[in-house]
């Protein structure tokens, strides 16, 4: 009786592994607790788990690239010198759409955040975003 017993727990878990292997991983590059292909922000952390900046999954121009890892304010595919431009203007206000670092207040580390990724293109890091939409005006994944 106690060999039934050891041979069908051993046939279950054997099941349960077969079952487990086919249901794949959820890939997660920036351990934020938002699988990649939902994140809005593939590797900077913005999610539940670990927000670095505070944004969470927050993108104020509907962009599909979320607050933490946009720099590009004109939405022309590249952070350039009129995104730097943007963000001096709105400096030590507290619009959401300069405030990169979502601590409330347009101050020098958005401008840090700005220039840090001057050149850089949507679809290079820090730009990826797991949405479908991202790069099209609403993305409202």
């Amino acid at each position: 009786m106690r060999n039934m017993f050891i041979l069908g727990c051993a046939a279950l878990l054997a099941i349960g592994l077969s079952f487990g292997a086919y249901a794949g991983s959820i890939t997660d590059v920036d351990s934020d607790g938002v699988p990649d292909n939902l994140d809005n922000c593939q590797v900077v952390a913005n999610g539940p788990l670990l927000s670095v900046s505070g944004c969470g999954q927050f993108d104020v121009d509907q962009d599909g690239y979320g607050n933490a890892c946009d720099a590009d304010i004109t939405n022309n595919g590249v952070v350039d010198l009129p995104d730097i431009g943007a963000v001096l203007g709105g400096l030590g206000g507290s619009n959401p759409l300069f405030d990169i670092t979502c601590n409330g207040v347009v101050d020098l580390p958005d401008i840090g955040a700005v220039l840090g990724a001057l050149g850089q293109s949507a679809g290079t890091a820090p730009f990826l975003s797991g949405l479908g939409c991202a790069g099209t005006i609403p993305c409202l994944n």
